[in-house]
């Protein structure tokens, strides 16, 4: 089983490198794999939610609970905002869900099995979580990191909505970490707005607050491939077994380890932890302290002050 999901994750790795010239290697990736989905639906409990702010490696995670005994993608992925009762309205004025929509999308994946998700939280959302009976791992990452890499990303990904607006009316990448850092709106010339890094980072906290949450950091699990510790890396991966109902050997932890640190993904860069040293600069660092991103960071345990 293990070869075949190994087997099945590369094909939407290539997939996912071809999205930006094509969607059918995609198309056909997705149909293999949810065709396989299908084929294993007496998987044992539970089902998951791997959730996390974009760019904070869900990926990495993704591949981690892949490799694990009797887990499998399920094939899902959504953003909160597509279950919004009015879909279209800015990320802060949506006040309701569509949650019989959304409860009838979670309810497809079977047990045994992962969706993922960039989902904010919101009360309904949650209490849907327990009723379904979803084990939900939120993996958080340091939002200096979470900015650079997002920068990039829009930056590469020419089908993004902000892409054009990153290269046409931004001229270099200092300008464009700025403005993932203060965020942006039509004022600026921008089609599509997009909130301060604080403000959509800080929209998933209350997740923290949520006894039946997993919080996973990104610094943890990355490893020493990726400036992690080794050690570290292997109590994560053993603490995220016992978590899903995977109970892991030392071993096996080693195993998946040394697998998971796939590159094939098209939203993979470097992976590296603390790599915003190597593209702030002073401008960058009062930016994010003076809005809600300089007090986020001491809250996540990330700074001890804003003497950074």
């Amino acid at each position: 089983m293990n070869e075949t999901k190994s087997w099945l994750l590369s094909l939407i790795r290539a997939a996912n490198k071809e999205t930006r010239n094509s969607h059918l290697l995609r198309r056909a990736g997705i149909t293999a794999y949810t065709t396989a989905v299908r084929a294993n639906v007496f998987l044992p409990p539970p089902k998951v939610l791997l959730n996390g702010p974009g760019k904070s490696g869900t990926h990495l995670l993704s591949d981690c609970l892949s490799l694990m005994p009797k887990m499998m993608f399920s094939g899902r992925h959504f953003a909160l905002s597509d279950m919004a009762s009015n879909i279209g309205a800015p990320p802060d004025s949506w006040p309701s869900l569509d949650i019989a929509r959304l409860e009838r999308y979670l309810q497809r994946c079977p047990k045994g099995m992962f969706v993922t998700s960039h989902a904010r939280f919101h009360p309904d959302f949650s209490k849907l979580l327990k009723v379904l009976r979803f084990k939900h791992l939120l993996l958080l990452r340091d939002p200096r990191d979470v900015a650079v890499s997002h920068t990039f990303y829009i930056l590469q990904d020419t089908l993004h909505q902000h892409h054009r607006y990153y290269t046409d009316s931004l001229k270099s990448n200092e300008e464009r970490l700025m403005a993932r850092i203060r965020g942006f709106g039509k004022s600026e010339g921008a089609e599509n707005p997009l909130p301060p890094i604080g403000e959509s980072f800080g929209a998933y906290l209350p997740w923290l607050n949520e006894p039946s949450t997993l919080v996973v950091r990104f610094e943890d699990l990355i490893g020493p491939r990726g400036g992690g510790d080794a050690e570290e890396q292997l109590d994560e991966i053993e603490r995220i077994g016992s978590f899903v109902e995977r109970p892991l050997s030392r071993e096996q932890a080693s195993q998946i380890a040394r697998k998971m640190y796939g590159k094939g993904s098209l939203t993979f860069r470097k992976g590296q932890s603390g790599d915003w040293r190597n593209h702030f600069v002073d401008a960058h660092k009062r930016a994010f302290k003076e809005t809600a991103a300089g007090e986020l960071l001491i809250e996540l345990g990330y700074e001890k002050d804003a003497n950074w």
